[in-house]
This record gives C-alpha cells, structure tokens and sequence, in this order.
C-alpha cells in the first residue's frame, strides 16, 4: 500500500505542476528590445539590448530563447582562437540560450549587431522555449504573444561608395581609366578648350579650335551649380526578368542603390536639388513621411505605377534622401521600356524642378545597358535633355555603345563589395 501511495502521490504532483505550468508560465513573464540606435549606414555595428522578466512566484526550471535577426542583421562574435592570444570574428543570425530563471527576476543581456545590408527593418521577436520541473511538456510561442511586446524599427542607410575609383567610362574600358570628378557642368557655359584626352566627350569636342590647332580639342565647362537632378534606378536586375514583378539578382538593385546613394551626396555637397525615380511600387517604400514620395498620375496605368520622390536639397536634406533608398522594396512595378516610354512622352514632369525650372538632367543607374536605353538616349538628346549611364556591371545587350552616349561601367572593387548577404 505504501509504494501505491508512493506513486499516486508523485502522479499527482507531476499532474499538478504539469496544469500549473501550462496555464501560469506566460504570466509576468516578458521580452523587450531596444536599440543603441535606430538609424545606422551600412557595414556599421550597434548594440542590441534585451531583457527577461519572470515577475511571478513560479520559477521556470528551463527557458530556452532563440533571437533571431531578419537577413541583412547579424550577431556579431569576438571567439578566441585555440592556442593564440588572438580573436577571430564571427557573424551569426540566430543565437541561442538556455536558462534558470527563477521568479521574481530578470535577465539583462547586450549583443553586437553588424548591418551588413541597407534596409528598413521590424526587430524584438524571440521564439522562447520553456518546460515544466520534470522536462515533458514543453511549450513554444513567440515573444510577440506576450503581453506589452513592442516592436522596435531599425533604418539601415546605404553607404556611399568612390565613383571615380570604382566606374570608367565606356571609352576607356580598353585604355587609361578615366575618372568622372564632378556631374555638375553645363556645356552652355564654356571657360575655353583644352586637347583632347581619351574618355572625354564627342559632345565637347570645338571643331573651329580642333582645326586651328591641328588635333582634337575640348571645350572646358564651367561648374553649373542651379541644376535639378533626377537619378532614375531601373529595378531590374535583367532585361528580361524571370518574374516581372521581382529582381532575380536583387544584389544587382542594392548596388543601384548604392550609386544613387553617391549621387546624392555629391549633389549634396552643392546644395543641387535631385528626385528619385524608380519603376516599384511607391506604395510599397517604407518611409514615415508620406509626402516623401508619390507617383505622376496622367489617368494611365503606367504613371500610377511609378515612384518619384520630392526634391531633396543640401546636408540638411541628405538623410531624408537616404532614408528613401533604405525603404526600397525588391519589387518591379512597371518593365524598363516602360518606365523609359513614360519618361520620353512626359519629358518636362520627370525633368523639371517643383518651380518648373528646367534641369535637362536624368542619371539613369542600372545594372545593364541595352538598345533600348540607348534609343532613350537619342529621344531625350533630341529634346536637349542630358542622359548619363551609370551600369552596375558589365552587361551589356547592346551591340554597339555610340560615342557620344556619356556611360560608366563599375570595376574592380565595387564588384568585389559582398551585396550578397
């Protein structure tokens, strides 16, 4: 008899913590994060804080939390290295831990994060794992169920990169590299002629200077400093995309995005008012200001489907700007020839500033060339529209790249950046 009541006592006291387990451990238990920031670039590193909180009478014998970090966030390690004095550095998404917390406590925990990959990005959930006193019943849930979860925002802007060490002309692709110092001159505003170098421009050749001298000279432009640029990122990675609503090499776009990043700084820097054009949803940007970005809508349904930002001007507008890029989605609203179509029969609305003061200027940023931007090159050329070429890669579908089309193809180190990750 004794043993039986042994064994009718022990039943009972497992059936007993097994109903109070599964019905009290979520009760005062809680998980926060906050952040040491929440805005950084690119390849930055920022503290990531969570916090545990039993805040009830019963202990919880086993909680395991696994924190997870959404693709381009990684767990940033320091792990020594057997036998050396040294460390070796280490990047993982997902952590793991394992603990006793017993009630009425907390746990303070801090973590290295590297963000590898600009973006906007929803951080704070845990999938947390916990058990009863004899390890049999288990019970997963997120952090998110648990009461007074917040989610915690992070910006990830996208680092600028060196234009002139990392793109050439499409002339000097087989000679000297040729470096492109400034985007802002006017061929309207001369300061003399110099001899031609390799790289230079057809468009700046002086024909009554040339013949003077009896070999090639240039015309030197002047620095033109009331400008509007307008930086159009073409969102497909292909010029035939396997899905036409999704890049297939979305690292192509991030290094698009990247340039145009660049080219806002520059522009910053002289204080020339630049939009942003994309064919992607503008919907679909994530971005707090609403006002930051919209479509032009002609009663078409192309116009509706393609994004164009205010203009942002000087320092003081440069991280608003770059918080526009970070929002990006990977999406494709409308195909290229589209974009570029709309562009061609609406010259002045994607040319001109909010003051209707002309700028004649479109960065077109791809990661390839094709015939058809090249006849998009001679439609705006013949309306006095300026159009330069900044390509990504070295991909090209066209055939031939006429001379007087302004292009600049990345080298070297821009490709060897990891946009992968």
């Amino acid at each position: 008899m004794i043993y039986l009541a042994i064994l009718l006592a022990a039943v009972l006291v497992y059936l007993t913590q097994m109903r109070l387990y599964s019905k009290k451990t979520r009760e005062g238990l809680s998980y926060t994060v906050r952040l040491s920031t929440e805005e950084v670039f690119e390849d930055e590193d920022i503290f990531y804080y969570d916090e545990l909180v039993n805040d009830k009478l019963l202990p919880l014998p086993f909680l395991k939390v696994n924190s997870d970090l959404p693709q381009g966030l990684y767990f940033h390690f320091l792990d020594p290295v057997p036998g050396t004095d040294t460390l070796k550095e280490s990047h993982e998404a997902q952590v793991q831990s394992i603990y006793v917390l017993q009630s009425h406590r907390k746990i303070s925990r801090r973590w290295r994060v590297t963000c590898k990959k600009r973006g906007v990005y929803t951080v704070g959930d845990a999938v947390l794992v916990t058990n009863d006193l004899f390890g049999m019943n288990s019970s997963s849930f997120s952090a998110s169920s648990l009461p007074g979860y917040v989610e915690t925002r992070l910006t990830v802007l996208p680092k600028s990169i060196d234009l002139d060490a990392n793109f050439v002309a499409a002339d000097g692709l087989t000679g000297d590299i040729v470096t492109n110092h400034s985007l802002l001159t006017d061929p309207l505003i001369r300061a003399g002629t110099r001899e031609y170098r390799p790289g230079d421009a057809m468009r700046q050749i002086n024909w009554k200077s040339t013949a003077s001298h009896g070999h090639l000279m240039v015309n030197i432009e002047e620095h033109f400093r009331r400008f509007v640029f307008n930086i159009v990122i073409n969102m497909q990675s292909r010029d035939i995309e396997k899905h036409p609503e999704v890049p297939s090499a979305p690292y192509e776009i991030e290094r698009c995005i990247s340039v145009a990043a660049t080219l806002l700084d520059r522009a910053s820097d002289d204080n020339v008012p630049t939009r942003v054009i994309l064919n992607t949803p503008y919907k679909s940007i994530q971005i707090d200001d609403e006002q930051a970005v919209n479509c032009i809508d002609l009663g078409d349904p192309v116009g509706r489907k393609i994004a164009i930002s205010r203009s942002y001007t000087g320092r003081l507008e440069t991280l608003d700007a770059l918080r526009l890029l970070a929002g990006i989605p990977m999406e494709i609203s409308v195909p290229e020839e589209q974009l570029l179509d709309h562009i061609i029969a609406n010259p002045a609305l994607y040319t001109e500033a909010a003051d209707h003061t002309g700028s004649a200027n479109l960065i077109v940023v791809s990661s390839y060339i094709s015939e058809r931007m090249l006849h998009f090159h001679r439609a705006m050329e013949s309306l006095g529209i300026r159009v330069i070429y900044y390509i990504t890669s070295a991909n090209r579908n066209a055939l031939v790249l006429p001379e007087d089309v302004e292009i600049y193809f990345s080298v070297g180190s821009l490709e060897d950046r990891d946009y992968t990750r």
